[in-house]
C-alpha cells in the first residue's frame, strides 16, 4: 500500500509532464477506438446487406444447365416447392422466398436495354430488403392473368429507358426451350440499392410473370431466411445432408461486396492502428525518459538506501500502469462523447467499393471492445515506461549525487 501510495504522489507531483501524457495515450485510445467503432458498423452493415438480399442461406441446383442462347442464368431447381413446405415446418426459418434470374430486352418505344431479371414473390420480396432498397412502388400479387403484369426496374434502367410509372414495356427473352417469347408489362415503380450492377441493369417481375416468360415453374434459387444467423451452420449443414442434387450456401460465399470492402478497411485500420500505437509508444518514451532523468537523484538515494533496483523498477511499473488507467477512462469517456455526436451529426461517408452512393457514418458503442483496447494500450505504455528507466535504474550514486 506504501508504494502504492508513493506512485500516486509521484504522478501528482509530475504536473504539466502528467497532463501532457494522459492526453496523449487519451487521444490515441480515442482514435483507435473511433476508427474501430466505425469499422465494425460498417461490417454489420454489410452483412445486413448481404443477409437481406440472398438470405441467410441459399439452395441451388448442384449441377446447373444453362439454359438456351448461352445464357449464364439456370433454372433448373425443380422440387423447390416440396422444400419450402417442409422448411415452413422448421421454427428456425423465418422465410423462404423462391428467385428465378433470367435476362433479356426490355423495349420502350425506340428505348431498349438488355436487363437480368429476377422473378420474386410479390408478397414477401420486398418485406426482406428493409433500408437496403428503396422503391417507389412494388409488384401486386393479385393481378390476373388476363391483365398486364407488373415490373419494377432499377432506376438507372429505368432512366435508360425513359420510362416512368404506368408506362408499357416490352421483355423479349429466350425460354427455357429456346425459343423467342415475348410479353407486355406494366411499370409500377423503380427501386435503388446504391450498387451499380443492380440499379442499371436489374428487373423485378412476380414469379408467374417469369413463368409464363420462360415455360417453366422452375427456379434459380431459394433463398432461406432465418430467425436467427447463428442458426445458419447448424441448419446448412443438416440440409445439405437431407437434400439431394443441391447445394446449400451461406450468404457469405455471395457477398462479394462484403468481402471487397472487409478486405479494404482491415488494410487501412490496420495500419492505422500501428502508426497511433507506435506514436503513442516513442511519446510515452521519451516523457518517461525525461522525467526519470529528472529523478535520478531520487533513484540514487533509493539505491544507496540499499533499496533493490527490482522495487525501483516496479514503482515505476506501478507508475505508468496508474497512468495508463486513468488515461484509458478519459478516453473511452472521450470516445463515448464524440460516438454519440457523430452518431447524431448524420455525417455522410464517400460510396465504398462497389457502390455508387455514400453512407451514413455510424460508430459502435461496445464496452468489452473498449475494455479490450485498453488493455492493449496500456500495455504500450507499460512496455515504454520499462525500456525508458531500464539505463536509469543503474544510474552511478556517487555520480548523480554530485
Amino acid at each position: 500500500m506504501n508504494w502504492l501510495l508513493i506512485a500516486i504522489r509521484n504522478i501528482l507531483r509530475g504536473g504539466t509532464r502528467v497532463i501532457s501524457t494522459l492526453l496523449i495515450i487519451a487521444t490515441g485510445l480515442t482514435a483507435l477506438l473511433l476508427g474501430s467503432g466505425f469499422m465494425l458498423s460498417t461490417y454489420d452493415s454489410l452483412q445486413e446487406l448481404g443477409m437481406r438480399t440472398e438470405g441467410h442461406l441459399i439452395i441451388i441446383d448442384d449441377n446447373p444447365i444453362p439454359l438456351h442462347g448461352g445464357s449464364h442464368q439456370q433454372l433448373t431447381l425443380d422440387s423447390w416447392q416440396a422444400i419450402q413446405t417442409s422448411l415452413l415446418n422448421d421454427e428456425r426459418v423465418l422465410r423462404i422466398l423462391p428467385r428465378a434470374h433470367f435476362e433479356g430486352l426490355i423495349v420502350n418505344g425506340n428505348n431498349s436495354a438488355v436487363f437480368f431479371g429476377s422473378g420474386v414473390d410479390p408478397q414477401e420480396e420486398f418485406r426482406v430488403h428493409g433500408p437496403f432498397l428503396r422503391t417507389t412502388g412494388v409488384l401486386d400479387p393479385w393481378i390476373g392473368a388476363s391483365e398486364n403484369q407488373d415490373v419494377v426496374l432499377g432506376v438507372q434502367l429505368a432512366r435508360t429507358l425513359n420510362a416512368t410509372t404506368g408506362d408499357l414495356l416490352t421483355l423479349k427473352i429466350v425460354d427455357s426451350n429456346g425459343k423467342a417469347n415475348q410479353t407486355t408489362v406494366n411499370l409500377v415503380g423503380t427501386y435503388q440499392n446504391g450498387t451499380p450492377e443492380i440499379d442499371d441493369h436489374t428487373l423485378m417481375v412476380s414469379l408467374a410473370t417469369a413463368a409464363q416468360l420462360l415455360g417453366t415453374n422452375n427456379i434459380s434459387q431459394l433463398s432461406i431466411y432465418l430467425n436467427q444467423s447463428q442458426t445458419a451452420p447448424a441448419l446448412q449443414a443438416l440440409l445439405q445432408k437431407n437434400l439431394n442434387n443441391v447445394s446449400v450456401q451461406t450468404w457469405q460465399q455471395r457477398a462479394e461486396l462484403y468481402h471487397k470492402v472487409k478486405a479494404l478497411y482491415d488494410r487501412i485500420f490496420s495500419v492505422m492502428g500501428m502508426i497511433i500505437l507506435v506514436v503513442v509508444f516513442l511519446a510515452i518514451t521519451n516523457i518517461v525518459s525525461l522525467a526519470t532523468y529528472q529523478r535520478r537523484e531520487e533513484i540514487a538515494t533509493l539505491n544507496a538506501l540499499g533499496t533493490r533496483p527490482l522495487r525501483i523498477y516496479t514503482n515505476f511499473i506501478l507508475e505508468a500502469f496508474l497512468i495508463g488507467i486513468t488515461a484509458a477512462i478519459l478516453g473511452m469517456l472521450l470516445t463515448y462523447t464524440t460516438s454519440q455526436a457523430i452518431n447524431l451529426s448524420e455525417l455522410m461517408m464517400p460510396a465504398p467499393p462497389g457502390k455508387t452512393e455514400g453512407y451514413p457514418i455510424f460508430i459502435y458503442t461496445s464496452w468489452p471492445h473498449y475494455l479490450l483496447t485498453s488493455l492493449v494500450l496500456i500495455a504500450v505504455v507499460i512496455s515504454a515506461s520499462l525500456l525508458a528507466t531500464y539505463n536509469t535504474i543503474k544510474i552511478n550514486i556517487a555520480t548523480a549525487l554530485a
